[in-house]
This record gives C-alpha cells, sequence and structure tokens, in this order.
C-alpha cells in the first residue's frame, strides 16, 4: 500500500516538473532562421579586407548595413574603410603636393561628418608641408634675415611637423644657418668699420678719434678697444709681445689691423722701445695688409727715401686717398724744410689756404735754392 503511494507520488511530481518546464520554455524568444545573404556578405567583406581588396569590402559593408542597419560590426568596419579611404587619398595629395585641393578634400569631409583624428591631424601636417615647401624654394639663403623669416613662418606649424625626424633636422639646420649667417654679416660690419678706420688714422682727419668711439661702442668685444687703451702704458718691448700673446684673437687679420690702427692714433704716446717692437711685427706683415701696418713701419724707418717710397705706392695704388699729413710732415721735416722753419705761420693750419700753400711753396724753393730771386 504505502509502495503505491509512492509511485503516484512521483508521478505526480514528474508531471508538475514537466509542465513547469514547458511554462517557462514557452517564455523564451524562437531562435532565429539563418540569413544566408547577410553571411554570405559579412564573408566576403571580411575576406575582401583581408586581401587589400579595400572597394569591394566597402561594397559588401555596405549592403550589409542597408540590408541590417543595427549590425553594429557592419556598421563599424564601414566607418573604418571609410577613414582608410579618406587617409589613402589624404596621403596620395599630401604626396603630390596638392594642398589646396587637399583642403578642399577635408572641408567636405568634415562638413558631412565623416572626419576622424587622423584626418584633422593631417590637416595641420598640410599647412606645415606647404609653408615648409614655400620655405624651401627660397633658398639658398643670403641673410640672416632670410633664414629668420624662414624659422618665423615655420614657428606655427613645428607641432604638427614634430613627428617628422627629417623636419627636425632641417630645423636644426636652419637654426645653425642662423648662426653661422649672424657672425658672418658681424664680421663684415667689423671688417668694413676697421677699414674706415684704418684710412682715418692712416691719412690723420679730424674725425678719427669720434670713429674710434664709434667702433668701441658698437663692438666693445674687438681687440681693438683693448689694444687703444693699454698701448700707451706699456714701457716694454715684452710687455707688447704679452699684450699681442694676451689676445686669442690677434691671429686673425682684423685683430692685426686693430693692432695697427690703435699703433698709430696713439704713436706719439708710446715708449720708444714700443715703437721700435711695434715697427717690427708690422714689417713681418704682407704689404697688401692695412695702410697703418705701412705708416708705423715708414714712421720708425725715418727716412726720405722711406716717405717717398710710401708716397709713390699711394699714388699708384691709392690715388683716391688723402696724404697721410703725419708722414707728409715729416717727410718735408727731413728734406725740405726743417722742424724750426716749420713754425712759420704758413705751416700753422691744419687746413691750408691758397695763401698758406703759396708761402710754403715760396718758403721751400728759397731755402733749396738760395740764389733765385723772384722777379717783379
Amino acid at each position: 500500500m504505502s509502495r503505491h503511494i509512492f509511485i503516484k507520488s512521483f508521478e505526480i511530481l514528474t508531471l508538475a516538473l514537466v509542465g513547469l518546464a514547458v511554462l517557462v520554455g514557452c517564455e523564451q524568444q524562437p531562435v532565429p532562421p539563418y540569413n544566408r545573404l547577410n553571411g554570405q556578405l559579412l564573408l566576403e567583406a571580411c575576406g575582401a579586407m583581408a586581401q587589400g581588396r579595400h572597394d569591394e569590402a566597402e561594397a559588401a559593408l555596405q549592403r550589409l548595413v542597408d540590408l541590417e542597419p543595427g549590425n553594429s560590426f557592419a556598421v563599424d568596419a564601414l566607418r573604418h574603410e571609410e577613414r582608410r579611404r579618406h587617409l589613402e587619398a589624404t596621403n596620395l595629395m599630401l604626396a603630390t603636393g596638392d594642398y589646396h585641393q587637399l583642403r578642399l578634400f577635408l572641408a567636405r569631409i568634415e562638413k558631412e561628418g565623416a572626419s576622424s583624428p587622423e584626418l584633422l591631424t593631417l590637416r595641420s601636417v598640410a599647412d606645415g608641408l606647404e609653408a615648409l615647401t614655400a620655405v624651401c624654394a627660397r633658398r639658398p639663403w643670403e641673410t640672416s634675415g632670410d633664414v629668420e623669416k624662414a624659422l618665423d613662418d615655420l614657428e606655427p606649424h613645428v607641432a604638427a611637423l614634430a613627428d617628422s625626424s627629417r623636419f627636425q633636422e632641417f630645423h636644426r639646420q636652419l637654426q645653425s644657418d642662423l648662426a653661422v649667417l649672424r657672425e658672418r654679416e658681424l664680421q663684415a660690419k667689423i671688417d668694413a668699420a676697421l677699414t674706415a678706420l684704418d684710412e682715418a688714422a692712416f691719412v690723420g682727419v679730424d674725425t678719427v678719434f669720434a670713429q674710434a668711439e664709434a667702433f668701441r661702442r658698437n663692438f666693445p668685444q674687438h681687440m681693438f678697444s683693448k689694444c687703444w687703451q693699454e698701448l700707451p702704458t706699456l714701457t716694454t718691448a715684452a710687455a707688447l709681445r704679452k699684450l699681442v700673446g694676451s689676445g686669442a684673437g690677434m691671429a686673425t687679420a682684423d685683430s692685426r689691423t686693430a693692432l695697427a690702427v690703435a699703433g698709430v692714433m696713439v704713436w706719439e704716446r708710446l715708449a720708444p722701445p714700443v715703437q721700435a717692437e711695434l715697427a717690427k711685427m708690422m714689417s713681418r706683415e704682407s704689404k697688401s695688409l692695412p695702410l697703418c701696418r705701412r705708416w708705423i713701419v715708414v714712421r720708425q724707418m725715418d727716412t726720405k727715401a722711406g716717405y717717398e717710397d710710401l708716397l709713390v705706392r699711394l699714388r699708384a695704388e691709392r690715388p683716391q686717398l688723402g696724404l697721410p699729413s703725419a708722414l707728409v710732415a715729416r717727410y718735408v721735416s727731413k728734406g725740405l724744410v726743417s722742424s724750426q722753419e716749420q713754425l712759420a705761420w704758413c705751416w700753422q693750419s691744419p687746413c691750408p689756404g691758397v695763401t698758406e700753400l703759396f708761402s710754403r711753396l715760396q718758403q721751400i724753393r728759397t731755402k733749396n735754392n738760395p740764389n733765385s730771386t723772384r722777379k717783379k
């Protein structure tokens, strides 16, 4: 009896469980039927992308999106292919330098809402490459101003082109070129100013000291300032050699010119040993070097023949240059008029007029030909 009751109870429990399973199963969605076309399109798109047939892949993905708009994979894959196509077209325009068409293309893509971070970056790169192309077209650089303008034109695009090692190398070369040209231009200014100062000191123009002060202001680190200040304080040849040796730049032509110019300007204040040593240094220089070098050598020799030779050479080589007043005075005192005779009134004017010149000539004529008489 009890066994019969147990069997009945088991049957009832089994039926209840089966009924519950049926009820639960009725609440689930039925499995959707397999869409063979969509699957085929997906396979075609993936295969085409893997083999680099991007146009076919994009066409298959577009059909799949049209058939199944909710397919997120297809939508994302289609966007990826569109970005790839846009980047490919952009790179082609960058390679050919068609920056105008590139701007129009990027503007259209952005207007359509199909832009991407990569395209926005390439827009900045395009502007930078166009600026770089314009800069390169202006080479070679002639002045530091040319390089400064090139750097200014590239400055807004440095960040966009920073990933390019070639651009970084080019940018560093520009900065190096700028330093070289600035140094070259500074040296050219020094040479021009020193040449003018050399001529002024040689001739003995009234403005020579003003020119020297201007040179010191404009080029305070130049050797000329040191020479001009310290030469009059020296008393021995050794001191002069030490001064010359202390200047690391004395090996350069402009430093030697500076020494010669300073020597002429302070000649009368130099100690005799310093004059002799300076003349010895100048005599070892080439004759093509500064006028003041010749002045020092001839002045130290202090002979009529030396003055005559220099004056003849000047007339042949530099006819436009004025005569060196100090050397002419020494020449006159050597062969024509003594220093005592130069105390006469006609020799006192630094800028003699016709009357003074006539009186000087008359004095010289009388001295060299005492028997000559002026007919009245």
